[in-house]
């Protein structure tokens, strides 16, 4: 058995590595095929990307799948071919969003958490849904994250993830420019797209500092079966390092201080919660929510389990 928690989790690595095969697949095979039916490929691919990101990557940086360290690094490097970036970048982002939990800019006008949707905000609100999604993607801090993970000693499992990076792409390009051009790069930039849209809805209307309502849930059966429990969001805030398939348990266990908390729920799952905007935004607008537009970062921090950011079994890890 080389599932360290769950042979489910055989699923989301099947799906990823069969992503990364249709890639080098269609990339190959590109001039075989009329245009038209070459572009026909987009929807599935750019279905794959998001579910990388949603699912896959976001669950092996808290859960490595593997009981291997050796397989563990190697899918993360496999992996980073497939999102664009080293996943370990990935997953040193996520990390610091779960310490800072979608914090508010503090007194120097910056959030900690480099992902937070209050980071291009105005008067403690949020950053429009648009110019998060569609600017996020080229927001990146790259070299600020690539030095913190050499400093935590991440340089080696880095620099196998930037070379698989771009020996795949040059590979792709080799193989097709056209591919890479028309198909490749639209997919990886409308996949981060939809990735900032997940991730803003995932906390649209959640209250920084209330880490029983700081995210929104949504739980939905049919998205729970399908995407590993993803909805339950607050729940995975809470208990970050529980495998995806316990997360309705934590739900269980923590019913009634979330029952209590004055948190959104959502009636769409996140990618289509734009549907629901203004119900959510004038459920953001309740006084509690204006009291709390005033905590510092520092404070949110404060009152938030910081976990501690550290690298084992192939994998950035956090430690609550």
């Amino acid at each position: 058995m080389i599932w360290r928690y769950s042979w489910r989790d055989s699923v989301p690595c099947a799906i990823t590595l069969s992503q990364l095969a249709l890639n080098f697949w269609l990339a190959a095979s590109w001039e075989t095929r009329p245009l038209v039916y070459n572009l026909l490929f987009a929807p599935l691919c750019l279905f794959l990307f998001w579910y990388n990101g949603l699912v896959a990557s976001h669950s092996f940086v808290h859960t490595p799948w593997f009981k291997s360290e050796l397989l563990n690094r190697l899918y993360l490097v496999l992996n980073s071919i497939n999102i664009g970036l080293p996943q370990i970048h990935y997953a040193h982002e996520h990390l610091l969003h779960h310490r800072y939990a979608n914090d508010r800019p503090g007194q120097n006008g910056l959030t900690q958490d480099p992902t937070s949707t209050f980071a291009g905000g105005k008067n403690g609100q949020h950053e429009s849904m648009l110019s998060y999604c569609f600017l996020g993607p080229f927001q990146l801090d790259l070299f600020g994250s690539f030095r913190d993970i050499c400093r935590r000693g991440g340089s080696l499992q880095l620099g196998a993830e930037i070379c698989a990076c771009l020996i795949g792409f040059g590979t792709l390009l080799l193989l097709s420019r056209q591919y890479v051009l028309l198909l490749l790069v639209p997919v990886l930039y409308l996949g981060w797209v939809l990735e900032h849209v997940e991730n803003y809805y995932e906390h649209f209307g959640g209250e920084p500092g209330d880490r029983y309502a700081n995210s929104t849930s949504y739980y939905g059966q049919l998205y729970n079966a399908l995407f590993c429990n993803e909805g339950h969001h607050q729940e995975h805030h809470l208990r970050p390092n529980v495998h995806w398939t316990q997360r309705p348990q934590v739900r269980l266990e923590l019913s009634e201080r979330l029952e209590q908390a004055n948190r959104v729920i959502l009636n769409f799952p996140p990618v289509l919660a734009w549907i629901e905007h203004r119900r959510i935004a004038e459920q953001f607008g309740r006084p509690s929510a204006r009291i709390s537009a005033h905590i510092s970062a520092q404070t949110t921090a404060k009152r938030l389990a910081e976990p501690e950011v550290v690298i084992s079994s192939g994998a950035v890890a956090v430690k609550m």
